[in-house]
């Protein structure tokens, strides 16, 4: 059994090799007659040779074999083995002898280097990002904060992690932040985004787009949230800019489409008038009369529309001149002269 046993098994003296199982001669180069006899220091790396001498020597004062201990072996190539070793005092062949039972564990210490590595590079990540981030606990509370995001709120890390999220949040998006962060808890999402507004230290307000997901521990459950924030200020008050741009331009157009209207009445105003002063009979003075009270009623109606003109829906864009239709009645499209 031993034999076959896909892990290393060896049988030593405090000195010399007495066996050693066909994985264990395999893993140090040779075969296992060619190994028995040989100094088994000759195989421990020099990094390990102190522990393993310490070891060797509490157990020929006490007789117990202590806990396993990670000790980096040799091949006859020059292989670096790292292992896992656990000792056993036993009598073999009628003498005193330990029996190592040895695992190799450079799969775990690759895996060990590995998750070493992602975690320097996460905290560098994390230390030097240019956006603000931040853990926050499942209550709400900042749990760490970076530079980026010290910076943007104007608060120290030590302040911060003395209160929560909501403290510094505008009171209208805090809702929406407490609706969606129980859907992360119970895994309903694994994230979710939005546009919020924060008030930094100096009560300035600012715009953020953030992005928040949970962390998990092994066992599925959340254990804090990780966010990641960005400032958009500037960019909010650009689309504020450009909305008034358009809001100004629009005003610039209805200014031009009133004076088009209303000259367009006072023509009639004037003809009839002239008409009335001088030349009207008896008989075409009602006529003259209801046309200049259509065009005073004309008047009216736009004096009426302007007092909407903030309202976008009243405003009807007409022709190829995108003329605004000011006058009253009904409103047809019109390519305005």
């Amino acid at each position: 059994m031993i034999e076959r046993a896909p892990e290393a098994v060896i049988v030593y003296n405090f000195e010399t090799f007495l066996y050693l199982n066909p994985f264990a001669a395999e893993r140090l180069g040779a075969d296992a007659t060619s190994l028995i006899g040989q100094r088994i220091m000759d195989f421990v790396h020099p990094d390990s040779k102190g522990l393993v001498i310490d070891r060797l020597g509490q157990l020929a004062r006490t007789g117990a074999a202590g806990p396993a201990m990670d000790v980096r072996f040799v091949s006859t190539s020059g292989t670096v083995i790292p292992a896992e070793i656990v000792n056993v005092p036993i009598t073999f062949d009628g003498q005193p002898a330990i029996l190592g039972l040895i695992r190799d564990i450079s799969k775990r210490n690759d895996a060990e280097r590995s998750l070493r590595e992602s975690e320097e590079l996460f905290a560098n990540a994390f230390r030097y990002s240019p956006h603000g981030m931040a853990f926050v606990s499942l209550e709400g509370r900042w749990l760490r904060a970076n530079e980026s995001l010290c910076e943007l709120l104007g608060y120290s890390e030590e302040e911060l992690l003395r209160m929560d999220f909501q403290t510094v949040t505008h009171p209208e998006d805090i809702a929406d932040d407490l609706t969606q962060l129980p859907r992360l808890v119970s895994g309903e999402i694994s994230s979710y985004s939005r546009i919020k507004r924060y008030y930094r230290k100096d009560s300035r307000l600012i715009w953020v787009s953030v992005a928040v997901s949970a962390i998990h521990d092994g066992a599925g459950a959340p254990i804090y949230f990780i966010t990641q924030l960005q400032d958009i200020t500037a960019q909010r008050q650009a689309e504020q800019r450009s909305l008034q741009a358009e809001r100004l331009g629009g005003i610039a157009e209805t200014t031009v489409a009133v004076a088009h209207e209303i000259n367009n009445v006072l023509t009639v105003l004037t003809m009839n008038a002239e008409l009335l002063a001088l030349d009207a009979s008896p008989e075409e003075i009602p006529t003259l009369a209801a046309e200049v009270l259509a065009a005073s009623n004309r008047i009216a109606a736009i004096v009426k529309r302007l007092r909407n003109v903030g309202d976008v829906k009243s405003v009807d864009y007409l022709g190829d001149k995108k003329m605004l239709d000011l006058s009253s009645g009904p409103h047809k499209a019109q390519t305005t002269p």
